[in-house]
C-alpha cells in the first residue's frame, strides 16, 4: 500500500443546523457510556425517536480549554438510529479526529454551529438531530448525532522565519504567516533534506503520534504547488506512521509549534514518473513541502490498521466513505 502525504479534512461531515428548540423524545438522549481512545461513547433514549425541528443537547459538559472564535479544534462524531437506537458509524476508530475550523465561513454557512462552538470548551459532547434525517433507516425516526470536541489546536504559525539553509529553496510568507516556496534551482536532491524554520517549544512528534498541520507541497522540477492545506483554509490530520517516508522521517522529533521545510528526493516521495504511469494522480520526482505542525494526539490502533491511500487534500480520505453525518448532501458540505 502506498504511503501518502495527509488528505484533508472534510470526513466529518459538520451539517448541523444547531438550535434549542424541544421535540418529541429528545430530553431522554443521555450518554450512557464515555468515549475511550478508538471507541464511540454509547448513548441511550427513547425509540422510536422523531423530531420536528433541529435539536441540541449537552451531554457532557468540557472542562478544558474555551473554544474561541478562529480557533482550529479536533471533533469525533458518532451516528445513531432512531428507530432502534443502533450505531450507524463513527470516527473513534478511524483516526484522531478532524480538523474544523470556527471562522466566518462557518458563522456565514452554518452559524448556529458557530454559536455551539464559540461557547464549548475541550471535552463537551454534543447531541444533535434533525427532520432532514427522516427516512434514512427505512422510517420516519429521525438520527441522533453525536460530536466531541477532543481537542482545541495552537492558532496557525506567524512568527518570524529563519532564513533556510544552503541548498534549501528559499521561502517567504505574507502578512497572515503562509508560506511560498521558491522556485527550486540545481539538480533533484538524493537525500532527504529537513530545516526548522519557526522553533516551536512543544512537545515532540512521535512516530506513532497523529499529526495536525498546515502544509504546501510543490514540484522540484517546475516549482508548481500541486497542494495546499493553506488554500482550503483548514489544517489537516494525519497518522504520521501513514504518509510517505519523507514526512515519516523528516517530521519525527520535531517540535509541535515549529515550521518545518522538507526537501523529499523521489524515493522517499512517491517515486519517478516511470514508476508511477501517464495516469497517476501522485506528483512524480522529488517534491520540496513546508509544513507547520500545528498538534500531535495518539493514533488509535485501529487507524493505523485501516488506513487507506489518497493523493491529495482534494480526494476523499478513507473515513469519507464512513462519514455519520445522512446530512451532507442536504446542507451541501
Amino acid at each position: 500500500m502506498r504511503k501518502i502525504i495527509p488528505v484533508g479534512a472534510s470526513a466529518v461531515a459538520l451539517s448541523l443546523l444547531l438550535t434549542g428548540c424541544g421535540g418529541s423524545g429528545w430530553d431522554s438522549v443521555e450518554l450512557s457510556n464515555d468515549p475511550s481512545q478508538g471507541t464511540a461513547p454509547s448513548v441511550s433514549f427513547e425509540t422510536p425517536l422523531k423530531v420536528d425541528e433541529a435539536q441540541t443537547k449537552v451531554l457532557r459538559e468540557g472542562d478544558g480549554q474555551e473554544i474561541d472564535p478562529g480557533d482550529n479544534v479536533m471533533l469525533q462524531a458518532a451516528l445513531y438510529k432512531g428507530s432502534d437506537a443502533s450505531s450507524l458509524g463513527d470516527t473513534y476508530g478511524q483516526g484522531a479526529g478532524q480538523v474544523l475550523t470556527v471562522n466566518d465561513k462557518l458563522k456565514e454557512s452554518l452559524p448556529e454551529m458557530y454559536e455551539a462552538l464559540t461557547n464549548a470548551k475541550e471535552g463537551e459532547i454534543i447531541a444533535y438531530s434533525s427532520p432532514k434525517t427522516s427516512g434514512k433507516a427505512g422510517d420516519d425516526s429521525t438520527s441522533v448525532e453525536v460530536y466531541q470536541v477532543t481537542k482545541k489546536l495552537m492558532a496557525p504559525l506567524n512568527e518570524k522565519m529563519k532564513t533556510p539553509a544552503k541548498g534549501m529553496p528559499g521561502v517567504s510568507q505574507d502578512d497572515n504567516g503562509t508560506p511560498t516556496i521558491a522556485k527550486p534551482s540545481g539538480a533533484e536532491p538524493k537525500k532527504l533534506k529537513t530545516d526548522v524554520l519557526i522553533e516551536g517549544d512543544g512537545d515532540e512528534v512521535k512516530p506513532t503520534d497523529t499529526v495536525i498541520a498546515n502544509y504546501v507541497g510543490v514540484r522540484w522540477a517546475d516549482g508548481k504547488v500541486f497542494d495546499s492545506s493553506y488554500q482550503k483554509g483548514t489544517p489537516v490530520s494525519f497518522p504520521l506512521a501513514n504518509v510517505i517516508e519523507g514526512w515519516k522521517e523528516g517530521l519525527a522529533g520535531k517540535k509541535v509549534g515549529s515550521r518545518v521545510e522538507l526537501v523529499i528526493p523521489t524515493d522517499k516521495a512517491y517515486g519517478s514518473a516511470k514508476a508511477l504511469g501517464e495516469k497517476s494522480q501522485y506528483p512524480a520526482g522529488s517534491l520540496v513541502f513546508v509544513v507547520d505542525i500545528l498538534g500531535t494526539t495518539p493514533t488509535p490502533e485501529a487507524a493505523t490498521r485501516s488506513a487507506q491511500p489518497s493523493p491529495s487534500a482534494s480526494a476523499p480520505s478513507a473515513s469519507e466513505s464512513a462519514k455519520p453525518s445522512p446530512e451532507a448532501s442536504a446542507s451541501g458540505r
